[in-house]
């Protein structure tokens, strides 16, 4: 019989918490006294990029896994959401709905970016706006490929490896400790997209992160695995370094995939309809050991 745990949902989650700030704490130590500490330095950032993922997401995870298994005797793929692989339909849905949902968040990018703060909180905003334009100017650094070779390595750096450290973090420990929790499913994916969002420190982006922090949350509850939420945030970050790559060749316009649908309600309105619908599907066509998780 398993021992019944000391730890409530909420112990790891404080849990995973007080990991991601010890080893955010060691890694800028360790970042810091790297040679050629500089966001301007592409290296520097590169392996930051690569720490953070590992040390600050994957880790503490790693670590309630251990915590798991010695207390509640679970094995490490139950506490990171991976006892079973994707299924070829949900990649299917997640490039589909990727594709279709394009348009309907650029336009809610737009929006985002265009609040304006009261006259008193000008400087607020101000700041803000600087904070994320040099965030921005770093980012279009990083991806600025000139080769196929350095494209595909930033897509693993940039898309494949951040999407599994983000996922393995905030879907499968913080979610997934919230699910396994027996915490309303809803509330937890909207409570930990709203802590993602955060996590990220860009105001003027906080409504669009939350809205793709909830539809990955869901693709968990839904599939019951993490690797379909990883294959997700993959591509959502990936397709823009493959995008940026093919501008700088000449073959599509810049920021092609950041401006399709901006401006027009229509189109925008259109693909949220045709997204909602492949996200009914998608829904429908879960397996059958996963449909209590959806209430």
């Amino acid at each position: 019989m398993p021992n019944k745990s000391r730890f409530s949902w909420p112990h790891k989650i404080l849990f995973l918490f007080c990991g991601m700030v010890v080893a955010m704490f060691v890694v800028a130590v360790a970042i810091v006294l790297m040679p050629g500490a500089d966001t301007k330095n592409v290296n520097y950032v590169i392996a930051m990029s690569i720490a953070q993922n590992v040390v600050v997401f994957i880790l503490p995870v790693l670590m309630l896994a251990m915590l798991n298994k010695r207390a509640e005797l679970k094995p490490f793929s139950h506490t990171l959401w991976m006892t079973k692989g994707p299924t070829l339909k949900s990649v299917l849905l997640v490039v589909l709905v990727w594709i279709a949902a394009l348009p309907a968040m650029n336009y809610l990018v737009e929006w985002n970016q265009s609040i304006v703060f009261p006259s008193w909180m000008q400087g607020v905003e101000s700041q803000l706006r600087n904070m994320e334009s040099e965030a921005a100017a770093t980012t279009s650094k990083l991806l600025d490929s000139q080769s196929l070779a350095v494209m595909l390595f930033m897509v693993f750096v940039v898309g494949i490896l951040t999407g599994l450290g983000e996922e393995i973090f905030f879907r499968a420990g913080l979610l997934g400790t919230m699910i396994h929790g027996k915490v309303n499913k809803h509330l937890s994916v909207w409570a930990v997209a709203i802590v993602f969002s955060a996590f990220h420190l860009q105001f003027f982006g906080f409504v669009p992160r939350i809205v793709l922090g909830a539809w990955l949350g869901y693709l968990l509850v839904w599939t019951g695995e993490v690797w379909t939420p990883i294959i997700a945030h993959a591509l959502n970050n990936g397709s823009i370094v493959v995008a940026t790559y093919l501008a700088n060749r000449g073959y599509i316009s810049d920021n092609y995939l950041e401006t399709t649908g901006t401006g027009d309600h229509w189109l925008a309105l259109g693909s949220a309809v045709v997204t909602v619908l492949l996200l009914i599907v998608f829904m429908r066509k879960s397996p059958k050991t996963n449909k209590e998780l959806m209430i």
